[in-house]
């Protein structure tokens, strides 16, 4: 079943994916520096008809698509969808899913850089982030992927580190500049995240710490080892034009740092 999304009005590539859904749109989240409280980018984040508010079946969705292997179809869409908002908006920066089952395909990641090559300016305001819940089955594909983002100015996120697929190996392939460290609400920092956090360090990645949905969370994870925050507490996933619209929004940080 060909379906369309649609960003500020527009269609754009069309992909495949279950019967069961109709549509996939987007909302954007913020990752907030934890010194500055600035924005460093926008996680772009499918939601698909039916499930827009529910993140569980959301994410049943994508895993299911990763199974039939239409992720490369959404994967590629996403990015188109991430370029278009950038094109449109040269004020952000959005980061860009990325599936383990479509970094194991050379020919979809020659696609995805074709596509960024042909939109080169925006290219250093763009965060790539590896997803955690289908393994890379060709480190090599993945390796060669991430080189040729460093080669156009972006950034590789390894999100959910020490979950699902996500080892030390993605790492050592992916050199990544940020790491995310997903933290349960309402829970204790377990020693096992704190080892986690340190390994990324070795690396020389900034960590985000996720899953933030009170000041009590964020108080939790000691300060010196967190640069970057991400969350419902520092903010709900809203549709970009929302975000744009507010006269609150958080000041906006083009270079990451990191």
């Amino acid at each position: 079943m060909a379906y369309h999304t649609k960003t500020n009005g527009e269609k754009h590539f069309p992909i495949m994916c279950a019967e069961s859904i109709d549509a996939v749109s987007y909302v954007y989240q913020p990752v907030i520096c934890a010194s500055t409280k600035e924005t460093l980018y926008f996680e772009q984040l499918a939601r698909f008809e039916g499930a827009r508010d529910d993140d569980r079946r959301t994410q049943t969705i994508i895993e299911w698509l990763e199974v039939t292997g239409d992720i490369i179809g959404l994967d590629i869409h996403s990015f188109d969808v991430a370029i278009v908002a950038l094109l449109e908006n040269d004020d952000i920066n959005i980061g860009v899913n990325i599936s383990g089952a479509t970094l194991s395909k050379k020919e979809a990641c020659a696609e995805i850089i074709a596509r960024l090559k042909d939109a080169a300016a925006i290219c250093p305001r763009l965060y790539v982030e590896v997803t955690e819940t289908h393994a890379i089955s060709n480190m090599l594909y993945a390796a060669e992927f991430a080189s040729a983002l460093d080669g156009l100015g972006m950034q590789m996120v390894v999100d959910d580190f020490g979950e699902g697929n996500s080892t030390g190996l993605y790492l050592s392939v992916l050199y990544p500049t940020l790491v995310k460290l997903r933290m349960k609400s309402g829970q204790a920092v377990t020693p096992e995240l704190l080892e986690k956090a340190a390994l990324a360090r070795t690396y020389g990645a900034a960590l985000v710490v996720e899953g933030l949905e009170s000041q009590e969370d964020i108080l939790r994870f000691p300060k010196t080892q967190v640069d970057f925050y991400q969350g419902y507490h520092v903010g709900r996933p809203a549709e970009l034009k929302q975000w744009r619209l507010r006269k609150s929004r958080p000041a906006l940080r083009l270079v990451s740092n990191a």
